[in-house]
């Protein structure tokens, strides 16, 4: 018969429930550090493409209205870029390609670019410049009463795809703006 002294000391193999429960618990922290991390990063990643379009549209705004002395018109609205395309890309048709003759202040605005379904995206007859959450952005000239600023406002509505220059501080928070 075995003795109690040589049942205690045998060695035990595996883990135990209470063991195996924390390491579960610890793997699940880490993952949700790491997804919320990743969401974190595209957001950030999304605001500075948008940022980057936005100064590039600036810029040819700039261009254009040096050569022609004006600024395209405006009004604020869901396709008020598509004026700006066909001005900026040079295609007054809109048919998607640059007409000969026609100053191109944007290249990257090409319907016909490979991945450029990230920056222009047909809507109806029309061209629209989009932002990178998939949505409009919107230029308003000819209103001073309206506009943030002097020249022309152009903004994106952000992540949450709400908001207005003049709109509440609540859903306008997360809007890009050429003005702030």
């Amino acid at each position: 018969m075995k003795q109690p002294s040589q049942i205690r000391s045998r060695i035990r193999s595996g883990f135990t429930l209470m063991e195996l429960m924390v390491v579960i618990a610890i793997i699940l922290v880490l993952a949700t550090m790491v997804i919320s991390g990743v969401g974190w990063y595209k957001r950030k990643a999304a605001v500075g493409k948008t940022q980057v379009m936005m100064a590039s549209i600036e810029r040819a705004l700039e261009e254009y209205s040096s050569d022609s002395g004006v600024y395209p018109a405006g009004d604020g609205s869901k396709g008020s870029t598509a004026d700006l395309y066909k001005v900026l890309y040079g295609d007054p048709d809109g048919d998607g390609k640059s007409n000969s003759g026609e100053t191109v202040y944007l290249s990257l605005l090409d319907p016909n670019l490979t991945g450029s379904k990230l920056t222009v995206e047909k809507v109806g007859t029309d061209y629209i410049i989009m932002d990178a959450w998939f949505e409009p952005f919107r230029y308003l000239r000819g209103n001073p009463a309206a506009q943030m600023n002097p020249d022309f406002d152009l903004w994106s509505l952000g992540v949450d795809g709400k908001g207005h220059p003049n709109g509440d501080a609540k859903s306008k928070q997360d809007d890009l703006t050429n003005w702030k």
